[in-house]
């Protein structure tokens, strides 16, 4: 009957397994930790993210709402501008829609497999 040589405490794959006859032992590598550190955003000190992380939500959903409205306000005021600068005549002007040739596909040969 063919035993497994890692089981049989004579052998040497057993005596590696299990980690015997070893003189000399190794002290384990130690990893090093990842510290938490917090730097600066380009745009933003430290102290100005500390500060908007400890105010009120509250407040920074007015703060965020007010953003959004000038925003917008913003691009409201572009777009008028836009409209305001462009000429009528080119509304009346359209592109007609030229129908494209497209040619007929080569008929198959033979039948469906």
């Amino acid at each position: 009957m063919k035993r497994n040589p890692r089981k049989i405490s004579w052998t040497v794959l057993y005596r590696r397994k299990h980690k015997k006859g070893q003189t000399e032992e190794v002290a384990k590598k130690r990893t090093r930790r990842t510290m938490k550190f917090q730097r600066a955003i380009t745009g933003a000190t430290l102290t100005d993210i500390m500060a908007k992380r400890n105010q009120k939500p509250e407040v920074r959903k007015a703060q965020r709402e007010q953003a959004i409205r000038a925003a917008k306000e913003q691009q409201r005021a572009k777009q008028a501008s836009k409209r305001a600068s462009k000429p009528a005549a080119v509304k009346g002007a359209q592109k007609t829609k030229s129908a494209k040739v497209m040619q007929k596909a080569a008929p198959r040969i033979g039948g469906k497999r």
